[in-house]
């Protein structure tokens, strides 16, 4: 009991912070569109966050096996309040460019403390559970976050100072646990040139998934202002909880189909799907609040759904006990993905095209994604019934729910005899 209670205290602390990544993810944009940003200005500073959780996927690491899970998730949370509260002080765009960046490196450490957490306390015969109950807390808390900066008489900029409260609060679960902490991450990783040996077409989907994704959900708040200006804010909030709440709902059967027919075919029928429901609103651009909050959570339900069928994929083609290290590359493949990604969608929105350009950059990206998985199937053949694995739901955060998938040790065949003593933990790979 007292290992479920632990669970749930991480569970609650990472439901916290992802309230507060839900309302920044509304409340920056919008406000740096009020401030008259430039489109690429705009692209930046989100590129700026990628980046730094980029860099912090690679260091945290070191820093958790230096102070440890508790002090090391204090020091991330506390840094990314502060950073967060710093956003209403000024809206400099170099000064949101560093306090963007130092929050993606925070938000990096704080999920690779709580997501080794529970892959620690995890029972072998609850992962796909507790996997899933993680999952959904992490999408309720992205759901949940758009709408505080949709509160009547909310000053826009406020909302960092909401964000920066949730932030801190996600503190208080964690430093009261009274659990031991987990065993020390060792920084075990596969390159993205390993990666594209291994699975390049999970290298292809990730990348994608970073590229199109973060750069359209950096401007899709800007747009659904259009949607309803006379109150906009609560407009992206809507669109905004449409795509994380349809895309939680749509991963399960994606997941449930790619166990049973060839994952690059499911990569393919969502990137299709993804560019489909992209052309459609660059056609009808304005189809009126709950019309273009359907079509953004259509949009969603494809688009960022094939991350996870990917690193499946790649655990279809690599040893199951590789999983935690394949998670990390795609994970870092993702990232760079994500850099990228919102500065060519800041240069489409920029363009004489506006919107339409935003959601036409999705449309072709995702096009070739598709191709490409159907043109990869033409050059490798897919995996055969004994050596699939069965899908995890892993989302782009940290690598370390890839270890509760990992198989059990065989103390039979290690020599170990019945009665001897357990071994000491050995430290688990990481990002």
């Amino acid at each position: 009991m007292l290992v479920y209670r632990n669970v749930a205290t991480v569970m609650a602390a990472t439901l916290l912070l992802q309230v507060a990544v839900g309302a920044l993810g509304v409340a920056l944009p919008l406000v740096m569109n009020a401030e008259a940003w430039s489109a690429l200005s705009i692209g930046a500073v989100v590129a700026g966050y990628s980046a730094g959780f980029m860099a912090g996927a690679f260091t945290a690491p070191r820093i958790i096996r230096t102070i440890g899970h508790i002090r090391a998730y204090a020091a991330y949370a506390g840094g990314g309040a502060a950073l967060t509260l710093a956003l209403a002080l000024d809206s400099d765009f170099t000064w949101w460019l560093l306090a963007r960046f130092g929050f993606g490196v925070c938000a990096a450490g704080i999920f690779a403390v709580a997501e080794s957490w529970i892959a620690d306390a995890t029972p072998s015969e609850r992962r796909g559970t507790v996997i899933s109950v993680y999952q959904i807390m992490g999408r309720a808390g992205l759901i949940l976050g758009p709408f505080l900066i949709a509160i009547p008489g909310l000053v826009l900029g406020d909302s960092f100072v909401i964000a920066g409260i949730f932030l801190a609060l996600c503190l208080i679960p964690i430093v009261f646990t009274r659990r031991g902490e987990p065993s020390m991450p060792t920084g075990e990783t596969v390159s993205p040139l390993r990666l594209l040996s291994i699975a390049p077409a999970t290298a292809a989907a990730v990348f994608i998934a970073g590229l199109v994704n973060s750069g359209t959900l950096a401007f899709v708040p800007i747009w659904a202002e259009t949607l309803d200006p006379a109150r906009a804010a609560g407009a992206a909030a809507l669109v905004m909880a449409s795509i994380y709440g349809v895309a939680m709902l749509a991963q399960w059967p994606a997941g449930w189909v790619s166990d049973r027919i060839d994952r690059r075919l499911v990569i393919a029928a969502l990137a299709a799907l993804s560019a489909l429901f992209a052309v459609l609103l660059a056609v009808l651009l304005n189809p009126g609040l709950i019309g273009g909050a359907a079509l953004a959570g259509l949009w969603g339900a494809a688009s960022l759904s094939y991350y996870a069928v990917g690193v499946a994929h790649a655990a279809d083609r690599s040893r199951v006990e590789d999983l935690p290290a394949i998670a990390s590359g795609t994970l870092l493949v993702w990232a760079a993905g994500s850099v990228l990604g919102p500065i060519l969608a800041g240069l489409a929105y920029a363009g004489p095209l506006g919107a339409r350009g935003l959601f036409l950059f999705a449309a072709v990206f995702s096009a070739v994604l598709a191709a490409a998985m159907l043109w990869r199937r033409t050059v490798r053949k897919p995996v055969t019934d004994d050596q699939r694995e069965p899908f995890v739901y892993l989302t782009a955060t940290s690598a370390e729910l890839a270890e509760i998938e990992a198989p059990e040790p065989d103390e039979d065949a290690a020599g170990t005899e019945p009665d001897a003593p357990e071994a000491a933990p050995q430290p688990e790979p990481r990002t």
